[in-house]
C-alpha cells in the first residue's frame, strides 16, 4: 500500500464533502463529517486492506471508491434520527 492509494482514496472521500487528514508516514486518514465534527473516523491501511482503527474492515485497494462510498455511509448512519421523525 502506498500513498498514491491513500491519496485516491481520500479525494473519493472528499467527493462525499467529508474532510479528510492524510497521515502519510502511518498511512492512515482522519476523516471528519464536516456538519458533524464530532462524527470522525480513522482510516488505516492493513496490508492490501483498508480498516478502521477497530479493526472494521472496508475493502481493498484498488477499489478505493467503493471504500469511500462505504465510510460515508457509515459516517453518515451515524446520526440519529431527529425528534418525532418516523
Amino acid at each position: 500500500m502506498n500513498a498514491t492509494d491513500l491519496q485516491r482514496l481520500a479525494g473519493y472521500l472528499r467527493d462525499h464533502g467529508l474532510q479528510v487528514v492524510t497521515l502519510e508516514p502511518e498511512l492512515r486518514l482522519h476523516v471528519t463529517d464536516p456538519m458533524h465534527g464530532f462524527l470522525t473516523q480513522e482510516i488505516v491501511t492493513d496490508g492490501e486492506r483498508y480498516a478502521t482503527s477497530f479493526h472494521d474492515d472496508i475493502g481493498r485497494r484498488g477499489r478505493e471508491k467503493e471504500c469511500a462510498d462505504l465510510i460515508a455511509q457509515h459516517l453518515e448512519g451515524s446520526l440519529p434520527m431527529a425528534a418525532g421523525a418516523s
